[in-house]
This record gives structure tokens, C-alpha cells and sequence, in this order.
């Protein structure tokens, strides 16, 4: 049996470098895909496959991210930083630093695994009901770093975002599990390819060499990502779109190396402690999560099995993505980026058609509006989180 799960194990990793490297093919469609193998096969082999496409997830979707601006909502505000670096010929370092940070947060669950057990189940009761408020300091936060006037308009689009995420959040024109695809394709990916065309942007020669990085960098941005993952990976309604948030606050202004860093964290611990929160309180905060609950009684032992997949997930996912980076960032350099960013964006389109349909496009074609401002007005692109954070604080708040 043992060598059976490393051979799925393998599988997993294998698809989940097609979900990571491909916009709009989110680990949660995979799962539900999935969940049906658990009827006519072992479940615990279709829970391996589930928990290995997850955590290489977390390692392969920052390329599509940071390489071409085509992010998903977990992903979302490293598009600036990563594309800041990539522009200045550090598009290598960029991925690879995000991948220290996945690394740094698994090792660090690790180290604190028996004091996890303990830890979930009393954060959990601790601020559960309070979930409202900590949305409102973090949006907060969001609009006061702006400065003088740009508040005003910072609160202008955080409340635009919002209304948008209220209106299709809660809207029957497009299944709910799929919406956040053609909004977040509009926010923070077309806006940010058609502001790249008409500034003509191009991608300079990219140095490949190994990037020296800081111990106290690499550990303080795995750090902050993993805390912020270990507090909202455990919440009803919040993930790593709303961790990167509070990670960013917490990295020092223009530290782009810690905050990329602690996104890969964020991204790797929210997926991580989704899975473990089955176990802790009984709760799934996952898509992926969902399905292994849906087929298994999850205990111990598969707590157990969860973290082993998940590390040999991880660690093969990093050795693949450092192995073919460098060939990776070399044909994205030879490339015509203008051409490159058109067709990525009507590739975008393509997706956002054949999983959302043409109410999908409508909700794309307006959010990419709506994402447009942020760059226009010198604001920044994260204010246009309000599309996920207003509707939480509103429905916690009960009104």
C-alpha cells in the first residue's frame, strides 16, 4: 500500500503542476472531479491525489502570477511585487522566493505540529465570533496607509469592489464555486495586462543565477505568512486572499523579497491548516477539504497521512519548479511580451467563457473596469480585495 500512495502521490503532484500553471483550473473543480474515484477505489488513494494536488498548487500557481499577470484569488496581490522584480530582470528570484516561503511554513508546522492540535481548536473558539471585526481592522489598515486624498479614492474603489462582490457573490447567473474566477480574471489580470500593454512593457533578460537570501528575511516572511495562514486558514469564509492582506501589513513597506516570501507561506499554510482543521475542530475550510471529508471519516491516522503527503508534495513540487524555472523564465524572455500578454488575455477570455459562460464575461468586462482604477488613481491593486472582504464583514456582522 505504501508504494501505491507514492506512486498517486506522484499523480497528484503531476496534476497539480497542470492546476498551478494554468489560470482558472482551481485544486477545487480537481476535487470534485475527484470525488467520484472514492466510490470505485480506495478512498484514501483519491484523498492522496486530492491533498498532492493541493499543496503543489501553492508552489506552481505563483508563475502564472508573477511570469504573465494572470493571477487567481489567492495569488492575486503578488502580481505587483513579482512583476516589479520580473521587470528588473529578477523574474526567477520572484517564483523562487515564494517557494522559500511554502518550504518555510511547512517546516514550521512541523516543528509546532503537536502544539497545533491545541492551538486551532482554542483560536478557533477564541475569535470565530468575531470575524467582522477583524475584516474591518484589516480593510481599515488597507485605506489608511493610502495617503491624503488617495484615501478617498482608496475607499471609493474598496467600496465599488465590494458592491461588485456583494452582486455576484449572491447572483444565480453563475455557479458560485466558479464566480470568483471571471472576477478576480478581471481585477488584478486583464487590468493589469491592458495597463502593461499600453505602457508597452517588456521583459528584460532575466538573471537565472541562485539568489542569495537572508536567514532573518526568509525566516521573518515564513513566519508572518504562516500566522496569518494559521488565523484566517481556520475562519469560515476566509482563506489566502485574506491572509496575503494581513501578511502585507505586517512586511515592512517595499520589502517586496519578505512579502513575496510570506505569500508563498500564506498560500502553502492556509491549504495546510484547512486540511488539519478537519481534524481539530471538525470543520472544512476548503473546497479540497470538503471533498476528503465527503469521502472518509477523518481521524488520526488520516491526519497522519495528510501531513505526509503534504510534505513529499511539497518537496518534490519545489525541487520540479527549481529544476525547470530557469528554462521557464529563458522562453518567456525570447518572447514578445506585447504578443505574449494578448494572448494570455484572450486565453483568459477563452477560460472564462467555457466555465462561466456569457454571464461570466459580463462580471469579467466589469471587474476589469472596476480593477483599472486602483493603477489609474495611484492606488493600490489590494483595495481591490473589498470585493471578498465587504461581503464577509457584512454577512458576519448579521446584516
Amino acid at each position: 500500500m505504501l508504494l501505491e500512495l507514492v506512486i498517486i502521490t506522484l499523480f497528484g503532484v503531476l496534476l497539480g503542476i497542470v492546476t498551478g500553471l494554468t489560470p482558472g483550473i482551481h485544486v477545487n473543480t480537481v476535487a470534485v472531479i475527484l470525488m467520484p474515484l472514492a466510490f470505485v477505489t480506495n478512498p484514501y488513494y483519491v484523498a492522496a491525489i486530492i491533498i498532492s494536488v493541493a499543496i503543489t498548487h501553492t508552489i506552481f500557481d505563483f508563475i502564472p502570477s508573477i511570469l504573465l499577470g494572470a493571477p487567481e484569488a489567492d495569488t492575486a496581490l503578488s502580481v505587483l511585487p513579482g512583476h516589479r522584480l520580473l521587470l528588473e530582470g529578477k523574474g526567477y528570484e520572484a517564483v523562487y522566493l515564494t517557494a522559500i516561503g511554502s518550504i518555510g511554513s511547512m517546516l514550521l508546522s512541523l516543528f509546532l505540529f503537536p502544539l497545533l492540535l491545541i492551538a486551532i481548536p482554542s483560536v478557533y473558539s477564541s475569535i470565530s465570533g468575531h470575524i467582522h471585526f477583524i475584516l474591518l481592522f484589516l480593510s481599515s489598515l488597507m485605506i489608511l496607509t493610502e495617503k491624503g486624498k488617495a484615501k478617498i479614492y482608496a475607499l471609493a474603489i474598496f467600496l465599488l469592489s465590494g458592491t461588485l462582490g456583494m452582486l455576484t457573490l449572491n447572483s444565480f447567473m453563475v455557479p458560485q464555486e466558479t464566480v470568483l474566477f471571471p472576477v478576480f480574471s478581471g481585477l488584478f489580470g486583464a487590468s493589469g495586462m491592458l495597463i502593461s500593454l499600453q505602457r508597452k512593457s517588456t521583459i528584460p533578460e532575466q538573471k537565472k543565477a541562485s539568489v542569495p537570501v537572508k536567514t532573518s528575511v526568509a525566516v521573518s516572511g515564513s513566519a508572518k505568512g504562516f500566522f496569518s495562514g494559521l488565523i484566517l486558514g481556520i475562519l469560515p469564509g476566509l482563506g489566502a486572499a485574506q491572509a496575503t492582506v494581513l501578511s502585507h501589513f505586517l512586511t515592512k513597506k517595499g520589502n517586496d523579497r519578505e512579502f513575496l516570501i510570506s505569500m508563498g507561506a500564506v498560500s502553502t499554510s492556509v491549504t495546510l491548516f484547512s486540511l488539519l482543521s478537519l481534524y481539530t475542530i471538525n470543520k472544512a475550510r476548503s473546497g479540497a477539504a470538503v471533498a476528503i471529508q465527503n469521502i472518509m471519516d477523518f481521524g488520526y491516522g488520516e491526519l497522519l497521512l495528510t501531513v505526509s503527503v503534504s510534505l513529499v508534495s511539497l518537496g518534490l513540487s519545489a525541487i520540479i519548479l527549481l529544476a525547470f524555472l530557469g528554462k521557464m523564465i529563458s522562453a518567456l524572455s525570447s518572447m514578445n511580451y506585447s504578443k505574449l500578454t494578448k494572448l494570455v488575455l484572450i486565453f483568459l477570455i477563452f477560460l472564462v467563457l467555457l466555465f462561466t459562460g456569457l454571464p461570466g464575461l459580463l462580471i469579467m468586462a466589469t471587474s476589469t473596469s472596476i480593477g483599472l482604477l486602483a493603477p489609474l488613481y495611484g492606488i493600490k491593486r489590494s483595495m481591490n480585495m473589498g470585493v471578498l472582504m465587504l461581503p464577509l464583514m457584512i454577512f458576519y456582522a448579521g446584516l
